[in-house]
């Protein structure tokens, strides 16, 4: 393969349209074209992927997806492009969304007649960027608690100026869409099985009180969503969003 061909690094963000993108990368495409990351073991061979993956197996990756996917996995692939993407999507719509998803099997999750209202406040706060420090570029639970809500907004902006797109989750058919179109492969509109049943909770059936409360309480998800999600492949991002944030040193 040639070292210039693209390999593009695609964190699966929670409730960001991700289920949809493993199943087409499970399904159709080639079976050495990308690499699914979910579990611990997927993700040990990436963490050192120069000396635990083959070259051969890397030769043939154009995309790695997952829940556990690590940063250094580019490591693997000196001398070709990278390209990051990242999705976001807003703090209410968010909740609403794992909480449609865990009422499917309320039993497995422990969440058997719960209410929104009774279920949220069990929840962490700002969950998209802790999957990003956490799972994507690998901090501690120690690391981010040191940082200030402000630095960690610093740290995650800096890392997104890099990234070939960063946008609201709702783009992901787009970006897959141009993901496939370079690499060659055959694409169709994502299914979005996932997608909650017209019965759903919506986000408008939320009251304004306890919306008020997520925003505040997921001031720095918003911040990043605020100030990315229009960004796209280029555009300019709003960072002034973030001087608002908590610039103490925070254990939450």
């Amino acid at each position: 393969m040639s070292s210039n061909t693209t390999v593009y690094l695609f964190p699966h963000i929670l409730k960001c349209a991700g289920l949809s993108v493993r199943d087409y990368l499970l399904h159709d495409v080639p079976p050495r074209g990308s690499a699914v990351i979910y579990s611990k073991p997927e993700q040990r061979p990436w963490l050192d992927p120069k000396v635990r993956v083959p070259q051969a197996d890397r030769d043939e990756i154009r995309i790695l997806f997952g829940h556990r996917l690590p940063r250094t996995a580019a490591k693997g692939f000196e001398g070709r492009v990278i390209r990051e993407v990242g999705l976001l999507r807003e703090p209410v719509s968010f909740y609403v969304s794992l909480y449609n998803f865990l009422q499917k099997t309320p039993e497995r999750h422990r969440v058997v007649g719960m209410s929104f209202e009774q279920w949220y406040p069990t929840n962490k706060h700002n969950r998209i960027s802790r999957f990003y420090f956490r799972h994507y570029f690998g901090l501690s639970s120690l690391g981010i608690r040191k940082m200030s809500q402000r630095q960690r907004f610093e740290f995650l902006s800096r890392q997104f100026e890099t990234f070939w797109f960063v946008g609201d989750y709702r783009n992901c058919d787009a970006v897959m869409e141009r993901i496939t179109q370079d690499i060659g492969w055959k694409f169709e509109k994502l299914p979005h099985e996932n997608a909650a049943p017209t019965n759903a909770l919506r986000s408008q059936d939320i009251g304004e009180d306890l919306r008020r409360k997520i925003r505040e309480d997921n001031a720095l998800d918003l911040a990043l969503y605020e100030t990315w999600s229009e960004r796209k492949w280029g555009g300019n991002p709003t960072l002034e969003r973030g001087q608002g944030l908590n610039n103490r040193w925070t254990w939450q």
